[in-house]
């Protein structure tokens, strides 16, 4: 019931009018992990439904798509000072449109699984209570490669919409003060030097542009007891 009175709402925070200027969050709690995929799956149905009935011109809503496969494909990992993915000032950060010089670039083509979801707006995923990691390894026998079987899930869930990925604690102080300032980057076009981390468990940053199917298979070394392919919701 609660999911289809807020499911009603969206079409007033979401409209022609404002389509252009909007980035959609999607946030779900590694507090409940088995609720993760479902959550993130069900929203962006939902989403991607109320995308396609909205009265968008075709050539018009496949601007926005494009502009959202070149920020994934001129991502650049920031360096030595530089801002990834903030060469230039643009009327809309969100939705920047192609300078004259960079119409003739060679950009590399999109992975197989990345934005085949390409919805015209961009998204972020956040992971929100990331402290309790320690807490599903003591009470729920949670191991390692159990982390890496969710996170590996999830990123392939953000590779099929383009979507950046953030795992947060508000009690541990992870990423909140990163993620105001990425909102800022793509919102207003803010400089943002942050390069992505996988390093911490419970900290992870992923920038719209950096990850890959290559990336993510990483993950895949430390399943034994587990296939990256099994359902999710068997193994979780």
């Amino acid at each position: 019931m609660l999911f289809r009175s807020h499911r009603g709402l969206l079409k007033f925070s979401l409209c022609e009018e404002n389509f252009e200027h909007t980035l959609v969050m999607l946030v779900a709690s590694i507090n409940n992990p088995w609720d993760i995929m479902e959550s993130l799956q069900r929203w962006s149905e939902v989403l991607s439904t109320h995308v396609d009935r909205l009265r968008l011109q075709t050539e018009v809503r496949r601007e926005y798509e494009e502009s959202l496969v070149r920020h994934f494909q001129e991502y650049v990992e920031p360096e030595d000072g530089t801002t990834g993915g903030a060469r230039r000032v643009h009327a809309n950060p969100l939705h920047p449109a192609p300078s004259k010089t960079e119409e003739d670039k060679v950009l590399l083509p999109l992975g197989e699984t990345t934005l085949t979801h390409n919805i015209g707006i961009p998204v972020i995923v956040v992971l929100t209570k990331s402290d309790a990691i320690s807490t599903l390894e003591k009470e729920h026998d949670y191991r390692e490669e159990h982390f890496d079987f969710i996170q590996q899930h999830i990123r392939k869930f953000c590779l099929n919409y383009g979507a950046s990925l953030f795992y947060t604690s508000v009690k541990e102080d992870k990423n909140i003060d990163l993620l105001y300032k990425y909102l800022g980057h793509r919102i207003y076009g803010f400089p943002f030097d942050a390069p992505a981390f996988v390093v911490e468990r419970d900290a992870v940053f992923i920038p719209a542009g950096w990850d890959s199917e290559k990336k993510i298979s990483i993950l895949y070394e430390n399943m034994t007891s587990m296939k990256p392919d099994d359902q999710f919701e068997e193994v979780i």
